[in-house]
């Protein structure tokens, strides 16, 4: 088992809640996350960059302690869990403004999407390389933290 993957020892070993996203099944699976989490990082406006990387970096600890109690004795590699928190806040910051908001509704609605595809299989929707493990939960959690964290920015918006 990889030291760096995501498992019930985070608790002891509190590294893995952010280290369990950089760790892959394979180039296969790197490459995926890779273009899942580029999108929003090309898609950001300036402004929002490093709001962008705080959130990646806030969120990461907390989607791998929501992971926590459905792995058991299994792992957790990969980003796409981090990639669906990305995808999420950026599309709703894409709203807010009258220009990007049908950007905004094209990630959110292919986000859902996913998500809902997933949901009817009860598994991923993308083909896997040998060995590749995908935790539809992961993404399911991560939407659900990208929304949670676009609310201090709507209660800055009712405040001004």
């Amino acid at each position: 088992m990889d030291p760096l993957a995501l498992t019930s020892e985070a608790l002891r070993e509190p590294w893995r809640l952010w280290t369990g996203h950089l760790v892959h099944f394979g180039w296969e699976h790197t490459l995926a996350n890779t273009f899942a989490l580029l999108v929003p990082a090309l898609l950001v406006p300036c402004e929002d960059r490093r709001r962008l990387c705080t959130v990646a970096l806030l969120a990461a600890p907390l989607l791998s302690l929501l992971l926590l109690p459905g792995l058991g004795q299994d792992q957790y590699r990969g980003a796409s869990g981090l990639a669906c928190v990305l995808w999420t806040w950026l599309g709703h910051r894409l709203l807010a403004t009258e220009d990007s908001a049908p950007l905004g509704r094209l990630m959110l609605g292919g986000l859902l999407l996913k998500l809902a595809g997933e949901t009817m299989v009860n598994g991923s929707l993308l083909v896997r390389a040998e060995g590749w493990q995908t935790l539809p939960a992961a993404h399911l959690w991560g939407a659900c933290l990208g929304l949670i964290s676009t609310i201090p920015a709507r209660f800055h918006a009712r405040r001004a």
